[in-house]
């Protein structure tokens, strides 16, 4: 397939472009992927200079068959892409986009966090939207995935496994499988259909109206198999509806699979969502109200052994670093990254695995920043 084909030319100077100015990379076990200011994940194996497997993954905003939020006709970058340097895990990935590209509705931004970690085959996406406007929007959420196995469009199998909740893809003789599995919660709907079936006007490019878009991620249910000719695939994992109400957001954390095998795939999507699970549900949002500020408070209890909880307030939506530090500035923990709502939350942190001594906690939540010292006493 000849999808997004220009003179060779064109095309050396516009992905110098793009790869100098709009897009950061990172790196999982086994993958790499790109993250460009629109929100769209690439994901390439073994790592960065290999293979793309994954075209395009980006998010999809279904209000209407007449207003559908997509990547293609919608999306503008707002700030970043910017990642962070390497060093301890997870390296993180952030972009804030929005639909100013297009005038039509919904008029929303998102942010897209990604995480990775050296060791796991996978690439976790968080994505926040955020409604700053004066109305309340309705949504069907979902992503939308398109496949380029070996680096070339057609001939791939999509399916989805309704055992591990993973919709994936591969193309038979070759030892790649790659998929989505939405580690925040069970998927909504599944949906797959022939690229050519999908933007029949010109199946080189994404020609696909909104009313397309929208039943690919507002109907219910999940397709079966198909194996698709030399136009390849498109295929969502959605979310279902949520309505976001003025000046809130809604999030939902999506997990970016690989393996060399089927079973690989399926125990890479496990690890996902044990890391997520890990990772991210330790965070509890105690109350939705907005703060007149945000603040980091004492922990308590204070000395403690092995657990204690660490408590802040976020006056606006947005990224929020918490993390641990030992009396020599090293990183021993990670207790939250990502982007979350105003409001207040607690995070329990348990030390048992490290020795007594002083520790220090730090809160960056925007232009804020706040370091406070903590006991262990064992």
């Amino acid at each position: 397939m000849n999808r997004f084909i220009a003179t060779a030319a064109v095309v050396v100077a516009l992905l110098a472009c793009e790869y100098a100015h709009a897009q950061v990379y990172g790196q999982g076990n086994g993958l790499g992927y790109g993250l460009n200011k629109y929100g769209r994940i690439r994901i390439y194996t073994p790592d960065t200079s290999g293979t793309v497997q994954l075209n395009r993954a980006s998010i999809l905003l279904a209000l209407s068959k007449t207003n559908v939020g997509d990547y293609t006709e919608d999306a503008n970058s707002v700030s970043g892409p910017a990642i962070t340097a390497a060093g301890p895990s997870p390296r993180t990935g952030t972009v804030l986009f929005d639909n100013s590209y297009n005038s039509a509705q919904p008029k929303i931004k998102v942010r897209l966090t990604t995480y990775t970690w050296p060791t796991d085959p996978f690439v976790i996406a968080r994505y926040t939207v955020i409604n700053d406007t004066t109305v309340s929007y309705p949504l069907y959420l979902g992503v939308a995935v398109s496949p380029e196995p070996g680096g070339a469009y057609g001939g791939e199998t999509v399916t989805y496994d309704a055992t591990k909740n993973v919709a994936y893809f591969f193309k038979s003789g070759t030892a790649m499988y790659m998929g989505i599995k939405l580690v925040s919660g069970s998927p909504y709907s599944f949906h797959v259909l022939d690229y050519g079936v999908y933007s029949p006007s010109d199946p080189s490019s994404d020609a696909a109206d909104d009313s397309t878009r929208y039943n690919m991620t507002a109907l219910a249910g999940f397709d079966n198999t198909l194996t698709v000719g030399v136009n390849g695939s498109i295929y969502n994992l959605n979310v279902g509806k949520v309505t976001i109400a003025v000046g809130d957001s809604s999030s939902f954390t999506a997990a970016y699979v690989y393996g060399t095998t089927v079973n690989a795939l399926l125990a890479a999507a496990d690890s996902a969502a044990a890391r997520y699970k890990k990772v991210f549900t330790s965070i509890q949002q105690t109350s939705q109200a907005v703060p007149r500020t945000t603040a980091l408070l004492q922990n308590y209890p204070n000395p403690f052994n092995p657990a204690t909880v660490i408590e802040f307030q976020l006056h606006h939506a947005g990224e929020v670093s918490l993390r641990v530090y030992d009396v020599l500035g090293r990183e021993v923990a990670v207790l939250a990254s990502g982007t979350l709502s105003a409001g207040s939350y607690r995070v329990p942190f348990d030390a048992r695995q490290l020795a007594s001594g002083i520790y220090y906690y730090r809160l960056v939540a925007g232009s804020f920043a706040e370091s406070k010292r903590m006991l262990l006493v064992k």
